[in-house]
């Protein structure tokens, strides 16, 4: 893994000034974030038949909903072509642009969440149109995510957190 640390504590939502006697005015799920941040370090794995998983914890959420996902600015996949006979010819890279993973909604208890957002590898191309002909199977050999991003969103649409962990590669 390699590229920049950025931790980002984002919010939109409102402060509210409160009376000593009163408290914090809570947001409309009961209870606001007071000091968003991850606990230790986002750990990323990556393989080639699952993709991209960070996982971590985060703490000072409120209690709404909230939604972790990972965001790259490309994901590079590249493949060989293999015959029946176990032997190998190049195939072509695959490069998807700006990709998002799918959405993890997670309810937080006593602010606080658990997650492991995810990018799968992209979808293989046919061995047909990357391979001498169709008798051959395509094999992922290695997979780039570049400029990836954990976004931790609440309520979700609105980044809280975001942590910039740069370029993952082999």
């Amino acid at each position: 893994m390699s590229g920049g640390r950025n931790h980002v504590a984002t919010s939109s939502l409102p402060l509210h000034a409160a009376s000593d006697a009163a408290g914090p005015r809570s947001d409309r799920y009961g209870c606001q974030a007071q000091s968003p941040h991850f606990v230790g370090t986002p750990k990323c794995t990556k393989s080639l038949t699952e993709g991209l998983t960070c996982s971590g914890k985060a703490a000072g959420l409120g209690n709404g909903p909230t939604a972790a996902f990972l965001t790259a600015a490309s994901v590079s996949a590249t493949y060989l072509c293999r015959n029946h006979g176990e032997n190998f010819a190049p195939g072509q890279p695959v490069v998807t642009q700006g990709v998002t993973g799918p959405t993890e909604n997670i309810t937080p208890r006593n602010g606080q969440i658990t997650f492991a957002p995810t990018i799968p590898p992209p979808t293989p191309p046919s061995a047909g149109s990357e391979c001498p002909n169709n008798n051959w199977t395509l094999v992922l050999k290695s997979l780039t995510y570049t400029d990836v991003v954990l976004h931790l969103q609440q309520p979700p649409g609105t980044d809280l957190l975001t942590d910039d962990l740069g370029t993952i590669d082999p």
